[in-house]
Formats: C-alpha cells, structure tokens, sequence
C-alpha cells in the first residue's frame, strides 16, 4: 500500500515546471513566436523562461498568427505589429542571442522603428541575426550602423537593405564569422571611393543579386573557407574581386553568367578547393563554358563537382561550344581531375552539348565515385536512353556509380544523394 501513496504523490508533481531552464528554452525555441509568448500565462516558471528566452522571430506567420487574431472586419495595421513587436523585445531579461525578421516593406514600420530594435539588440549581445525586408521595389530601409560595428554579432544574414560602408572601415564586422547579403544595395563610399574592409574572423561570405559591388573590397580573410557568388558582377572586376580569395577557401559557388566577364589569366591555384558549385552554367556558351574549365584546372585538390547546367546559345554559340569541347588542346588531361570523386549535374534536357560535356568528364575523372545526374520533366523511357548511352561513353574510373533520374523518379537512392545536394546548394 506504501508503494502505490507513493505512486499518487510522484503524480502529483507538476514535472514540466520542473524541468531546467535550458530544457523550457528549448521548449521555447520549437514553438512560434506568438505561441512561445504565450506560455508566460502558465505560470510565474514559465514567464521567467519566456523572458530569458533569447531567440525571436518576426515573419509573415507571426504577422499571419496576428491577423487571425483581429475581427474579421478590422485589418492589423502597421502600427499594431510595431507595438507589439517593441512589446515582446524591450521586455528581455536576458539577451536575444538568435534575432530573425522577416517582413514585408510597405507600410509596417518606419525605419526609426528599425533603427530601435537594431540598436537594443547591438547593446545587449546579439550573436545571430537574419533580416529580410521584402518588397516589390528597391531596397527601402538602411541597416544602421550600430550593426555593422557591433563586436558580439557572429553570423549576418541580410536580404532587401541599403547599406552604407564607410571608407576604409577597419571596425565593422570585427567577430563575425559567417556574412550573407540577397538583394542588398551597397551605398559607394565617399567622393565614389571604394571601400575596402578587413574581416579577420570570416568564414563564409555570400553575395547574391546585390548592387554596387564593382568596386567593394574585402581584404583576404586568413579564415575564409567557402565563398558564393551569385549574379552582381559583370566585368573584369569580377575576376580581380575573386582571385584574392581562391587561395584559400575550401567550398566555391559562382553563377554561370560571371564567368564569361572573368579572365581566367588572373586565376592563382586554388589549393584548398575541394566542393565547387557552378549555378546557371550556359553549356552552349563557349566564353563561359571555357572559363569553367580554366578555373577547374587550376583546382588540383578538388573533391566535388555541382553544376545547375542550361542552354539558351544559338546554333552558332552551339556550335563554338562544341568545338571547344572536342578540341584536345582545349581540355583537361587526366592528371587535372585526379581528385575528382563526385559529379553531380542537374538540367532541363540531355541535349548533344551537355552529353559531350558529360562524356568530356567522365573521361578525364580517374576517381570518380559517384556521378549523379538529373533531369527535369522526363520520362522513364528518355532516362533509360541517357543511361545506356553513359553506359557506351569512355570513363577513365572503374569505380564510378551512376544514378540518372528525373525530378519525377521516385529512386530513393537517386533522391537521397539530390536532396542532400539541394539542401546545401539553398544554404548556399
């Protein structure tokens, strides 16, 4: 009888209020915004973890979750989300250490509004933050200052902003360790003057989409290891920005499109490359196609090979294209590749082009593992086709599997290796 009092008194208990504060964070951070704020009704435990709860997010479910909580005559405006949201941030007791706001432009804040939240998170050790003003314009509102010289900020990721560099910054971005800018809008420096900024700790830099950078400088981090490049340059500037960088970083990932604007002449030997990713890559572009394989060449150690490939060239492009292709002079010999374990190559349609491209590299690719490739909107019976004529193709590894599907292929093996790639290639 002991036994079982002792069973209704354990029951008792209220063992969730009772669980650690790290283990009630954690609660917290697997929950919206909206809902993680409300269990500070539960009880006095619960408010004490939601306000040392140190990561919030703002996004469109969060303004969403809002919305539904209005009559369905009355529209949340812009100037409820503010308070609201000034309400959740200003009341912090400890730190808000991962910050993210995703919301739209238009007539929801002003940039006063945005110049607050900046600065109290800079003043009380932000360490993650992920911004992302949307709108169908230019970029409207300006990243203050106070975040770019702020010492505790270790990752930085920015989409649809202004911002400003000063000139020969030395003490902006002095501890972060991984920097990411979409569709941002670089203000030039004074009097049109570069600007030129020393990142000691950085190790991953991304740009995509963003306007004048011909003329931005970042000094050679010693740390950087991956670098993506994604739709901002198109002149010789590309070429001079990037050869400074390829020394040392491990992972690459460039868009097509640069290279035709690069000079490949400039390229040092980029040791450390082991993962490059061509995104866009113009196989029917013989500028592009010529300066992929320059770049390749100077990349001894490198492990893996992704390319988003297209064709959009006439049949003269097609044509110079494929001469490149053909000529002997022109194409890697064994020894260049000898690293080369994985390809991966995803494309609309398995045209001549893209086959010599293909047959080019499994030519030259003694350590090839594993060759994956995918296609998009084809048939059962056109990947069977592809596979027997990969089968008849010439390959300089013995080791190499292959796995050719479409996005319709159920393959779960195909699918595994492609979704693993694809969730880096959205990271990167």
């Amino acid at each position: 009888m002991a036994r079982r009092l002792k069973i209704v008194q354990d029951a008792s208990r209220d063992l969730i209020i009772e669980l650690p504060i790290e283990i009630k964070d954690r609660i917290l951070e697997c929950l919206p915004t909206r809902d993680a704020a409300r269990t500070a009704l539960l009880s006095r435990h619960w408010n004490d973890a939601w306000l040392q709860h140190g990561r919030l997010v703002f996004d469109r479910e969060f303004l969403e979750s809002l919305q539904q909580r209005q009559d369905d005559k009355k529209i949340l405006d812009g100037r409820t989300s503010v308070n609201i949201i000034n309400n959740i941030l200003f009341h912090r007791a400890w730190p808000v250490k991962k910050f993210t706001l995703h919301i739209p432009c238009a007539d929801l804040m002003q940039q006063s509004d945005f110049d607050r939240w900046c600065l109290f998170l800079s003043q009380n050790g932000v360490e993650e933050l992920d911004i992302f003003l949307y709108s169908d314009l230019a970029p409207v509102y300006e990243l203050p200052f106070c975040l770019l010289s702020c010492r505790t900020i270790k990752k930085l990721i920015v989409q649809g902003v202004i911002i400003d560099l000063p000139v020969n910054a030395c003490d902006i971005f002095s501890n972060v360790t991984s920097l990411e800018f979409f569709y941002v809008k670089f203000k030039r420096g004074v009097n049109e003057i570069a600007s030129s900024i020393s990142i000691p700790n950085l190790e991953k830099l991304a740009f995509e989409d963003c306007d004048e950078i011909d003329e931005f400088e970042i000094s050679s981090p010693p740390k950087l290891e991956m670098l993506s490049v994604i739709d901002f340059m198109y002149d010789v500037y590309a070429s001079r920005w990037l050869t400074p960088h390829l020394k040392a970083i491990k992972t690459l990932r460039l868009c097509g499109s640069l290279l035709r604007y690069m000079d490949a002449s400039m390229f040092p030997t980029a040791i450390n490359l082991q993962v490059m990713k061509l995104h866009e890559l113009n196989i029917d572009c013989r500028e592009e196609l010529a300066v992929a394989m320059q770049l390749l060449k100077r990349c001894p150690n490198l492990c893996e090979l992704h390319i988003l490939a297209q064709e959009f060239g006439s049949k003269d492009y097609k044509e110079a294209a494929s001469r490149l292709l053909e000529d002997p002079d022109s194409c890697f010999v064994s020894n260049e590749l000898r690293m080369l374990n994985t390809i991966k190559i995803e494309s609309k349609c398995a045209s001549a082009l893209q086959m010599l491209f293909i047959k080019m590299l499994l030519s030259k690719s003694p350590a090839l593992e594993r060759f994956v490739l995918k296609f998009w909107d084809m048939n059962a019976l056109e990947v069977r086709k592809i596979q027997r004529k990969l089968e008849c193709f010439p390959r300089a590894s013995s080791n190499a599997h292959y796995i050719v599907f479409t996005d319709n292929d159920n393959d779960s093996m195909g699918m595994d290796y492609w979704q693993h790639w694809f969730s880096l290639s959205q990271t990167w």
